[in-house]
């Protein structure tokens, strides 16, 4: 059986962590894609999530490849042999070639109507369940010429990879929704736009689960995929929610009672930032102002919520009530 070589293999690991975390959320995947490519030749991809029961793609990431694939695609998902193996796999990426040989493959009506079209030639995949939302994520590479198949290599390389490649990712959609941390967004959530979980608090969790004893985490209950449906708020006498989208995600998250509905969501961010110890320049830096008004955005915050100095600011935003 083949090695991977591990050199090549664990600095491309680290190059994900150390420089994915910064790439925005909207162009993560092409851009780690790209980075895959170092280490597996291929021509074109598809990275989504899809549910088991019904079968159904969700977000789909396409890269080289035309987006009429994703309504040409659904027809053939009950008759698709290598979506069956990597659905039976999670976890381990599944190389066509060790499915099927590749005159049988092009006899098929699967090659003959997809495979064609899109110059899929061959494929190496691999699946994994999403912990929170239970939605399966896959990536899948593809390769346009015949005679080149993925090696044991690659599809080795590949397995060793995905984990990495999901959870750097799962980074990245965090540190987008939650770059300004606090104690006032304990119960927060991002759900896809059709209401399936993709990250969510533990005090989100236990939240939910007591107003609606019968729900199980996976899809939102009803009411709030009512609020998530047209991007306004949930607000009962339990619970108060605030709704922001961005692209196909949404954000939700608990309205505080405290210090922070005084402020306006800049102040909030600076207030936050620098209660936690950052610097002017350094939340000037982080948040594109000029130093001089982050000095004024903190000297309103002082004014509003009554305080004088920064140990009165912590323990003010620190105080719920």
């Amino acid at each position: 059986m083949p090695n991977v070589d591990a050199g090549p293999l664990n600095a491309l690991i680290l190059h994900l962590y150390r420089d994915g975390r910064e790439v925005p959320l909207g162009s993560f995947q092409a851009w780690a894609v790209e980075q895959l490519r170092s280490l597996v030749d291929f021509d074109s991809a598809w990275w989504g999530n899809a549910t088991a029961h019904p079968p159904a793609l969700h977000e789909v990431f396409l890269h080289n490849c035309d987006e009429s694939i994703l309504e040409a695609y659904p027809p053939f998902l009950d008759d698709d042999f290598f979506r069956a193996a990597l659905v039976a796999s999670p976890g381990m990426s599944v190389n066509m070639s060790d499915l099927t040989t590749r005159a049988r493959y092009v006899r098929s009506a699967l090659y003959r109507q997809l495979g064609r079209r899109f110059r899929i030639e061959w494929s190496l995949g691999t699946l994994l369940i999403e912990p929170t939302s239970s939605l399966y994520e896959f990536l899948t590479l593809w390769r346009h010429d015949g005679k080149r198949p993925f090696s044991e290599a690659e599809r080795q390389t590949k397995e060793l990879l995905m984990p990495h490649l999901v959870e750097i990712h799962r980074a990245v959609r965090l540190r987008h929704f939650l770059r300004v941390p606090g104690v006032f967004n304990r119960e927060w959530a991002v759900a896809d736009a059709r209401g399936f979980l993709r990250e969510a608090s533990p005090a989100f969790i236990s939240r939910v689960s007591a107003l609606w004893p019968g729900w199980h985490g996976s899809a939102l209950p009803e009411p709030l995929l009512a609020s998530l449906r047209t991007g306004s708020a949930y607000v009962s006498p339990e619970l108060a929610l605030d709704v922001a989208s961005c692209g196909h995600l949404r954000y939700l998250s608990a309205r505080s009672d405290g210090a922070l509905a005084q402020l306006s969501a800049r102040e909030g961010e600076v207030a936050t930032r620098y209660a936690q110890g950052e610097t002017y320049s350094a939340i000037a830096a982080s948040l594109s102002l000029s130093p001089a008004t982050v000095r004024n955005h903190i000297a309103h915050c002082f004014r509003k919520l009554g305080v004088n100095n920064k140990a009165e600011l912590v323990r003010r935003l620190a105080d719920k009530g």
